[in-house]
């Protein structure tokens, strides 16, 4: 990878996110398809206070993104980790990694705890390597304390 990786801000309903949608519904997560669905229709945004989406960029093309919201499944401050997702050529390369830990560097002002919820073993593997735990939950698979 000879470009840059740069992870800045990035409007949930953007055409830029075509790629990914396609390759992400070539691999079966249909989450992407709700991502987009949910944005354009205003449903879901990631424009509360303490909520954001971003965009990983190699050079200028988008190679990932991912976003926090307000966990719907609790009236506590907590939070959601969401969409996140990078397109498997630029796997394994930290850029996933890195991805959360901005997300999560931007919600220790809002949550102190972040949720999400993945019925895939390669994610759960992923998520616990990078410090979240296992929770038993209807709506969250995993939590992590920030």
């Amino acid at each position: 990878m000879s470009d840059a990786i740069k992870i800045s801000p990035l409007n949930p309903s953007s055409d830029q996110l075509e790629r990914l949608a396609i390759e992400a519904a070539e691999q079966g997560y249909s989450f992407f398809n709700r991502l987009i669905n949910d944005a354009k229709s205003g449903a879901n945004n990631f424009s509360r206070t303490g909520e954001c989406f971003l965009g990983v960029y190699s050079g200028k093309v988008l190679v990932g993104c991912g976003g926090i919201n307000f966990d719907p499944f609790t009236d506590r401050k907590v939070g959601r980790l969401r969409h996140v997702y990078v397109l498997d050529s630029y796997r394994r390369k930290g850029i996933a990694s890195n991805l959360v830990k901005k997300l999560l560097e931007h919600s220790k002002a809002t949550f102190s705890t972040i949720r999400l919820r993945t019925p895939d073993q390669n994610a759960n593997e992923f998520y616990e390597a990078i410090g979240f735990s296992r929770i038993n939950n209807e709506h969250a698979t995993h939590a992590i304390e920030i």
